[in-house]
Formats: structure tokens, C-alpha cells, sequence
């Protein structure tokens, strides 16, 4: 199934996007130029000159980005201070000559960037190239070095400064151009905005996951009360079952056909129609009446609740272990509704008067009998009325 993105996971989105796009998320940009290192010497034992050129250096933050041009001079090995942090640090220059521009090569440590910038510009270097510590191999790092003026000052890494400190050392004059690279600028996040980001999507998972936790217990919930009501319905419409139910025909004493209608659904009761006998007398269609005692378990004329009518309390049990309950005081059978036959079906020898009890039982009309087929359960007091009086008519 594919995955759909409710309203809180864009709601969640929307606040990681706000919280980058917030102001002071990106912090600063850091902009930085590469150095082209140019070298240059001869070789003493070929004589031959040796050149290499490579895009191997990287300017300090406050150097000015321009190109320079000297022979290398490294501190002197006499004065132990290969960092040139001393202020007093002389540098040995193969092949310098009077005020010729020279490059100072000094190694990284000891002190800051800007006491070894002072300390070469204090002997008139014109650049100064520092390079990187062993560890950090072939790779350059920022240098901060405000206050150091106009000198031009690069970084190499570690294998390129000791190739040329090694050629100095043995009096070979090495001269080295700087030329200025790529530029580049590198974006950093602030840690205000880190912490913010943090913060953002930590509320966003408690969120999702919160909701999670609700949309399960409801579908749980929402799971469980259908088979209960489901349940419940089945067992309410066994007990609706056990009313009466009669099949309504033209010239029934007590219903009047033209004049009586069923409160349900407001139309008049015609000959055929099957009717349902609540305990309060009440009559209604047996399509009417059956969905809404469902629904209502109560009569729409009167609100008499016909389950506790019918005797059942509480939780509904299995309906067919239970026997039919006696009738309410004012329960109805199929026996209260006497008949008056229609003066073409009469008898003969019938006679309008009421029989006495000594008078042989009239036989009952024939609409009653269709009702067996209708699957009619009577109340108990049609039951017993039956007993007593004979066959309901």
C-alpha cells in the first residue's frame, strides 16, 4: 500500500524546513582561495633545472589574495627554532642577495600564525609559507592571523614544506611563486541552528509517534465496540422475535383499517399487511417497528422499553436457551383481537348475540391460521388465555 502523508508528518516537514531556513541558520560562510606553489632549482649533481607546479597551498584568512615571487629562506638551524616564532629568528637564504625579495618557509606550531607572520616580516620577507604538521599529511587548515598587514601567507602540507626545507638546507637556492587559485566558499551551520534542527525533529518524532499511539487505540477501540454492538444486535433481534406477529385482514374487530396507521411510518394499515404486537397494545409494520426497537429497544408511541417488557434485564443472554417470559400486565396476544366476520361469511345459523359459556366454541376464522407461517410467537398470557378460554380466534 502506498504510503500516504497525513496532515502531521507535513506539519512536521514544514517545521524542519522553517527551523534551516530560519534566519542565522546557515551562520557564516567561510570563503577561502587555493595557492598555485611554484618551484624552481637546479639540480647540482645534473645541472639541470627542476620545476613543479601544483595547486597544493591555501591563503590565510587576512592574507591578501595576490601572487609573490622570492628565493626560500628557512630559520637557521643554530638558532633551533625551525617554527620562527622568536622574534629575533634569522633565516638563511641560499643565493639572497642584498634587499632581493625572499619567502620565509617556517614550520607550523609552536606559537600562533600571526607571531610567525611578524617574525618573518620583521626581516623583510615578502610572503610567508607555513607548512603543515606530519599528522595532518598532504592536507591544508584556515589560518586566522588578523593584525599581520599586507604579507602575502599560504599554507602547504607537510611533504611539499620538508621537500623544499631539505633543498635549503643543503644551500640550494630554491625560488617559489605563489599564484592565486580556486575560491571557494564553504557554508557552516551555526550551533544555535544545530541545536534548533535538533529540537525541531525531536518534536517532530514525539508528534508522529504520539499520534501513532492514538490512531491505534482508537481503531482498537472503534474494532471492539462493533463486535460488541454487533453482538448485541443479534442478540436483541432474537428477543424482538418473540412479539407477536398477525397479518391484518378487512372487518377485524378492534383494528380499523381506513382509520388506524402505523406511528412509524404514518400510513394507514391495509388488508395483508404484517403487523408486530408490542406488550403496551401498541401495533406497528413489522418493517417499521423491527429496525427501530433495534435502534431504541423502546416503543415510539409510549417509550415503554419492550426488552425489559419482555423480562429481559441488563446484559442480553442467549435467547434460545431462554423460554418465552410472561406477558406484562400490559402485554397483548393474538387472542385479544376478535374477529368480526363479514355479513356474506356469516353463518346461517349463526346468531349476533355473544355465546354463553354453555354455547359450543365457535371455530376460529381461517386468517389466524396463516399466521403459523409467519413464524408467530405468542406471549405467555395468549398462552394461557388460550387454556382457559379455548382456541383464539
Amino acid at each position: 500500500m502506498a504510503w500516504r502523508r497525513r496532515p502531521e508528518a507535513r506539519g512536521a516537514l514544514a517545521l524542519l524546513a522553517l527551523a534551516l531556513c530560519a534566519p542565522g541558520a546557515r551562520g557564516r560562510a567561510l570563503e577561502w582561495f587555493s595557492a598555485v606553489v611554484s618551484t624552481e632549482y637546479v639540480d647540482p649533481q645534473t645541472n639541470r633545472s627542476v620545476r613543479s607546479v601544483s595547486e597544493s597551498g591555501r591563503f590565510g584568512d587576512s592574507s591578501p589574495k595576490e601572487g609573490a615571487r622570492g628565493l626560500v629562506g628557512v630559520p637557521r638551524a643554530e638558532d633551533r627554532d625551525p617554527e620562527g616564532c622568536e622574534a629575533g629568528t634569522r633565516f638563511l637564504v641560499p643565493g639572497g642577495r642584498g634587499a632581493a625579495p625572499w619567502v620565509a618557509l617556517v614550520a607550523r606550531g609552536g606559537c600562533t600564525f600571526k607571531e610567525k607572520v611578524l617574525a618573518a616580516a620583521r626581516r623583510n620577507a615578502s610572503a610567508v609559507v607555513l607548512y603543515n604538521e606530519e599528522r595532518h599529511g598532504n592536507l591544508t587548515a584556515p589560518m586566522s592571523h588578523a593584525g599581520t598587514g599586507n604579507i602575502v601567507v599560504i599554507m602547504v602540507s607537510y611533504p611539499k614544506g620538508r621537500e623544499i626545507v631539505e633543498l635549503v638546507q643543503k644551500d640550494i637556492p630554491v625560488t617559489v611563486t605563489i599564484g592565486v587559485g580556486t575560491r571557494h566558499v564553504q557554508e557552516f551551520i551555526s550551533g544555535h541552528s544545530v541545536v534548533f534542527v535538533a529540537i525541531a525533529f525531536i518534536t517532530m518524532m514525539i508528534i508522529s509517534l504520539a499520534w501513532l499511539i492514538f490512531y491505534y487505540i482508537q481503531r482498537f477501540l472503534y474494532t471492539g465496540s462493533q463486535f460488541g454492538s454487533q453482538s448485541h444486535r443479534k442478540e436483541t433481534k432474537k428477543v424482538i422475535g418473540q412479539l407477536p406477529l398477525h397479518t391484518v385482514k378487512h372487518g377485524e374487530k378492534g383494528i380499523d383499517v381506513d382509520a388506524e396507521s402505523c406511528a412509524v411510518c404514518i400510513e394507514n394499515f391495509k388488508g395483508r399487511d404484517v403487523i408486530r404486537i408490542l406488550p403496551c397494545k401498541h401495533i406497528f409494520h413489522r418493517i417499521c417497528i423491527d429496525p427501530w426497537l433495534l435502534d431504541h429497544r423502546t416503543c415510539p408511541m409510549c417509550k415503554l422499553d419492550v426488552i425489559k417488557a419482555l423480562g429481559y434485564w441488563g446484559e442480553l443472554e442467549d435467547v434460545q436457551e431462554v423460554t418465552a417470559p410472561e406477558s406484562s400486565p400490559g402485554g397483548v396476544s393474538a387472542a385479544d383481537l376478535s374477529l368480526s366476520v363479514p355479513d356474506g361469511e356469516r353463518s346461517d345459523t349463526g346468531s349476533s348475540e355473544s355465546p354463553s359459556t354453555s354455547d359450543p366454541v365457535p371455530p376460529c376464522d381461517a386468517g389466524f391460521k396463516e399466521d403459523a407461517g409467519e413464524n408467530t410467537a405468542l406471549l405467555g398470557t395468549g398462552r394461557s388465555n388460550t387454556q382457559r378460554d379455548g382456541p383464539a380466534c
